[in-house]
C-alpha cells in the first residue's frame, strides 16, 4: 500500500459519529473518523501503521485533520464541538505550527469549536516524555482549541497523563461501557473518575451499545457518551445541522 499515493490522490473521506450530553439528551459534538473507500482496506489503523513505516505519518495526519474540518459544515454549528484525532508526534512536528495557522486562516470558524483528540499507540509513548509537548498543548489552547485524551484506561493511556496534562476531556475506553450495568467494579471505577473530573474535565464514555449500559452510565452521572447505540459513524449533512439549530 503506497500511502503517499493515497494522500496525493485524495483517496480518503470522513464520516462523523455523534457524541451526546446525557443530562439533556442533546448532541454535544461529533468525532471525525477517516475512511478509505477501498474494499481491500477494512481497518483504518493499518493505514496509519503503514504511513508511520513509510515515513509519511505527519502528512497523512495533517491531511486527515484538514479534511475533517473542510467536510464539516461549521457555519451551522452553535455549541457543538468537532473532535479530531491527532498523534502527539504530529503536534511536535517542526511544521505543525505553520500548518495550524494556515488551517485557522482558511477556516476561521474552527476557533473554540475543535477538540484535538490525542491518539495513542505504544510507538508514540516517547513523545509524551518530550518537554516540548506541554508547550505545544498550551499553544493549541492559546489558539482557542481544546484537547482530549482518548482510550483512557487502556494500554499506554494511563492516569498519570491525565494528571500531568490536564485535558479538557477524558474519553474512557469502550471496555468500561461493555456490560457496565452488571459490573460493580466498572461502576465503581467510573464513579471514581467522575468524582475526579467533576466540572473541570469532561468525562466521555465510549462504546455504548446496549440500553441498560446507557441507563447505568446516566445513573452514574456520566456527562457524555458515544457509541453505536447513540449513533453510528456516517456522512454529515446540512439538514442535520439545520435541525440542531432548533434544539
Amino acid at each position: 500500500m503506497d500511502i503517499s499515493k493515497l494522500i496525493e490522490n485524495g483517496e480518503m473521506e470522513h464520516v462523523y459519529q455523534s457524541l451526546w450530553k446525557l443530562n439533556n439528551w442533546h448532541i454535544y459534538g461529533f468525532e471525525a473518523l477517516l475512511r478509505v473507500p477501498n474494499p481491500k482496506i477494512t481497518n483504518i489503523e493499518h493505514v496509519f501503521i503503514e504511513a508511520r513505516e513509510q515515513g509519511v505519518l505527519y502528512e497523512l495526519d495533517t491531511m486527515a485533520i484538514r479534511g475533517a474540518v473542510s467536510c464539516f459544515p461549521l457555519k451551522y454549528i452553535k455549541h457543538e464541538l468537532l473532535f479530531i484525532n491527532i498523534f502527539p508526534s504530529t503536534l511536535l512536528h517542526e511544521h505543525f505550527e505553520i500548518f495550524l495557522q494556515t488551517l485557522i486562516d482558511d477556516f476561521p470558524l474552527i476557533r473554540g469549536k475543535v477538540v484535538f483528540e490525542f491518539s495513542e499507540t505504544i510507538r508514540e509513548e516517547k513523545n509524551w516524555e518530550s518537554s516540548l509537548l506541554k508547550e505545544r498543548i498550551q499553544m493549541l489552547k492559546k489558539h482557542g482549541f481544546l484537547f482530549a485524551l482518548d482510550d483512557v484506561g487502556k494500554g499506554v493511556a494511563n492516569l498519570q497523563k491525565v494528571m500531568d496534562f490536564q485535558p479538557n476531556f477524558i474519553k474512557l475506553d469502550r471496555y468500561f461501557a461493555k456490560d457496565l450495568s452488571s459490573s460493580i467494579e466498572k461502576q465503581r471505577m467510573i464513579s471514581t473518575m467522575q468524582s475526579y473530573c467533576q466540572d473541570h474535565i469532561g468525562l466521555v464514555l465510549e462504546g455504548i451499545e446496549k440500553e441498560n449500559d446507557l441507563a447505568t452510565a446516566k445513573l452514574l452521572n456520566v456527562p457524555f457518551a458515544q457509541g453505536y447505540l447513540l449513533g453510528r459513524p456516517g456522512k454529515i449533512t446540512a439538514n442535520l445541522f439545520e435541525q440542531l439549530q432548533t434544539i
